[in-house]
């Protein structure tokens, strides 16, 4: 099962390219900065979230022996991957439904719509975390030995991506309310995501609800990374690494029992 949905990939690389680049090129034809702007909204948000919170009120804090670097660079290596999974996932519901002539012809591979889609994110936030990485680098402590693990850190985030964007893209055809759902979900769970303030700064009796919070995970890998230049949370890693292999997992057993009928009800 893995095996084929991974030659069905490999066999349509460049129709993958070519859907990334529709996606990032399509709408914005005819303006004057043309797909610039995608790649602009998610570092004036970042940017934006730097300011407010890394600047104005972090100016106000004080952090604990222990924190490497500055607040500044904390927010945006714990912000970055998880924008980029929130916009993942709010594309995701769309996958198959916004490609409904695509579906609806047998011999398109609609595998590579759901890949596409996550290829896209990347692509779109890649000068974001080139962004993250440079201020960590230059402004923050420096990079540690973590960041050698960059690259399988992002292989896992992306895997984790594809499964999740593959779960929900096949179940929203059948429970429309699922989109609805995944915008109210990502919208408060940023609020229980260690990405923008310190666990310790959560009352005891709340802190639980960080654990709960499977993004955290994602989060706390990357601080891991990037920020703390060590591994500190080794639980998050594990999870983090289970969480994708069993989402894509998931992902894949359900795509293939729902694939026959998705022609059907788009």
């Amino acid at each position: 099962m893995t095996l084929d949905f991974g030659r069905v990939i490999h066999r349509n690389l460049a129709l993958i390219r070519e859907m990334v680049l529709r996606d990032i090129k399509g709408g914005h034809a005819g303006h004057g900065l043309g797909s610039l702007w995608v790649y602009a909204q998610p570092i004036v948000v970042v940017g934006t979230y730097m300011l407010i919170f890394g600047v104005v009120i972090g100016s106000r804090m004080t952090v604990t022996a222990s924190f490497p670097g500055d607040y500044t660079s904390y927010i945006l290596v714990g912000l970055t991957p998880w924008l980029l999974m929130s916009n993942a996932l709010g594309r995701a519901t769309n996958a198959f439904s916004s490609n409904a002539n695509l579906v609806k012809q047998v011999v398109f591979p609609i595998e590579t719509l759901p890949v596409a889609t996550v290829m896209a994110c990347f692509v779109i936030y890649a000068p974001t975390f080139a962004l993250m990485v440079s201020y960590k680098f230059f402004f923050g402590a420096g990079l540690g030995w973590a960041a050698l693990a960059l690259p399988l850190v992002l292989g896992l985030h992306g895997l984790l991506c594809i499964g999740l964007t593959l779960l929900l893209s096949v179940t929203t055809p059948f429970l429309r309310d699922i989109r609805e759902f995944v915008t109210i979900y990502m919208s408060v769970s940023m609020y229980f995501t260690p990405a923008i303030y310190l666990p310790d700064w959560v009352p005891a009796a709340l802190r639980p609800l960080l654990y709960f919070n499977p993004f955290s995970y994602v989060v706390w890998v990357y601080q891991d990374t990037l920020f703390f230049g060590e591994i500190r949370h080794g639980f998050a890693w594990i999870m983090f690494a289970a969480m994708a292999i069993g989402a894509f997992l998931a992902g894949l057993t359900m795509f293939r029992r729902v694939k026959p009928y998705l022609g059907n009800v788009l």
